[in-house]
């Protein structure tokens, strides 16, 4: 049951990185020339667009202060890989945006609680699971640091997982620093 639970997150995770990525194709194409102020002039060329290396990480930060109780990579007790890190916070702590972006999905998910799926760019994701109350919305955009809710009771875990291109990453290296 927890096995399917986690395949159907990674399947939303998927769709959610393909419709960024559809989303960031579109925004990529030219718009649309203006016309010119007098027929038979030439209309002005398109303002250039900022490339995108592509290979940045983002700042990253831990979204919440707790313990650890689940690292990158260990199984659970129903044989299940952790993807990401999952923390016991205080009930009602506050639960921070681990780097800007957009905010994707902001609702309930199956079992998860709520949830929020924030967009960085790049092909980067973050992935954060067992929020008892949201402070943002789908759509909406937040900096590193910015609320997006607090933690519920004291024996349930906020998980954070960060993707790149669909690919589970490490945030431990990136988030040392913090």
């Amino acid at each position: 049951s927890l096995g399917e639970k986690a395949r159907d997150l990674v399947d939303l995770m998927r769709k959610m990185d393909q419709d960024a990525d559809l989303s960031g194709r579109l925004a990529s194409l030219a718009g649309p020339l203006p016309r010119p102020l007098r027929p038979g002039e030439t209309a002005a060329p398109p303002a250039d667009r900022i490339a995108d290396d592509g290979d940045k990480r983002p700042a990253y930060r831990l979204p919440v202060i707790g313990r650890v109780v689940t690292g990158m990579g260990e199984r659970s007790e129903s044989g299940i890989r952790s993807r990401g890190l999952s923390f016991l916070a205080r009930s009602g702590s506050q639960v921070i945006a681990p780097a800007g972006g957009v905010v994707r999905y902001a609702a309930p998910f199956r079992a998860y609680g709520e949830i929020v799926i924030l967009d960085h760019g790049s092909g980067w994701t973050t992935l954060i699971t067992g929020l008892a109350d949201l402070s943002v919305a789908a759509g909406q955009t937040v900096d590193q640091g910015s609320p997006i809710g607090r933690t519920g009771g004291a024996q349930e875990p906020v998980t954070v997982e960060l993707r790149r291109d669909g690919e589970a990453i490490n945030i431990a290296p990136l988030a040392a620093g913090t």
